[in-house]
C-alpha cells in the first residue's frame, strides 16, 4: 500500500482553504513533535503533560480537517490499494 501525501501538492487559489492547509501542516508538525517529546519523557507529571497535549493536537487536526472537507479540499491522503484510488 502506497500513501500520498496531498497536503504537499498545489493547493486551489481560495487563500481561506490555503490559510486551512498550513493550519493543517503547522499541527501536524507540532503533532509529530509531542510524539518525540511523549518518546523521550521518564518523569510521571511530564507523561501527563505530553498526553494532554497529544489529545489537545489530535482534537485541533481533526477540527481543521473537518474545516477543509467542508471547503471542498482535499483533505486527507490518497491510498492506493489494489489498483484502486481510495478517499480518506
Amino acid at each position: 500500500m502506497r500513501k500520498i501525501n496531498l497536503l504537499q501538492q498545489p493547493v486551489s487559489s481560495d487563500p481561506k482553504l490555503q490559510e486551512l492547509f498550513t493550519e493543517l501542516s503547522d499541527t501536524r508538525f507540532a503533532l509529530a513533535q509531542a510524539y518525540v517529546r511523549f518518546d523521550n519523557t521518564t518523569e510521571p507529571e511530564l507523561v501527563d503533560a505530553c498526553i494532554f497535549e497529544l489529545n489537545a493536537l489530535q482534537s485541533r487536526y481533526n477540527y481543521l480537517l473537518r474545516l477543509v472537507k467542508e471547503s471542498g479540499g482535499i483533505a486527507a491522503s490518497r491510498i492506493y490499494s489494489e489498483g484502486a484510488v481510495t478517499w480518506v
